[in-house]
């Protein structure tokens, strides 16, 4: 890529989460732009009243770094702390999300060791983060995406599954053609 042509636009990837091995604070970029600072992300055991199981979930409040933004969360904080509501579109009815407040707990999954989620006045996001216990002076780092609903993930699911299903075959050939002009690479000789 030359220096004239621009960076390409990759939505999914332009976002992050990082939290400081020493100190435990940090900062994430949601996929929308918005920067977010986390003072300190603390330890917490809890257990889980199903089975009786203790685990560590991680948690710390985050603030905007654009002012405009962090009025708006202190609307929501403001609203949450007088009603308790969460938005039904957003939440199950026994979720116990807090607006600014991340949570991390320890779900591992394919590339990921924790998950969280996040929920500010723009939304509700979810937080894909590595335990890097110390490795580069970091302690977790991620990405952060736009959250999605069971019916939403679904219909993606079956979308690409039926997607997958019906191969391109006007793609198929087009490559083959292209493979075709360009021919097999020469073996290497002894004079090359």
């Amino acid at each position: 890529m030359s220096t004239t042509e621009p960076k390409p636009d990759y939505p999914e990837t332009d976002n992050g989460f990082f939290i400081n091995a020493g100190t435990h604070s940090g900062w994430f970029k949601t996929p929308a732009g918005d920067i977010y600072d986390i003072r300190k992300l603390e330890p917490r055991e809890v257990t889980d009243p199903r089975d009786g199981t203790v685990t560590t979930i991680w948690g710390g409040y985050a603030a905007a770094r654009d002012r405009e933004l962090a009025a708006r969360d202190a609307i929501l904080q403001g609203e949450f702390k007088k009603t308790g509501e969460r938005p039904a579109e957003l939440f199950q009815p026994e979720s116990k999300d807090i607006p600014l407040y991340i949570t991390l707990r320890h779900r591992p999954g394919k590339g990921y060791s924790d998950i969280g989620s996040f929920w500010n006045s723009k939304g509700r996001f979810t937080v894909l983060a590595r335990d890097l216990e110390g490795k580069r002076g970091l302690r977790f780092a991620g990405n952060v995406l736009d959250w999605k609903s069971s019916a939403e993930l679904e219909a993606e699911r079956s979308a690409k599954a039926s997607s997958d299903a019906a191969p391109d075959a006007a793609a198929a050939r087009g490559s083959a053609t292209a493979r075709a002009k360009k021919g097999r690479d020469k073996a290497p000789t002894a004079e090359a």
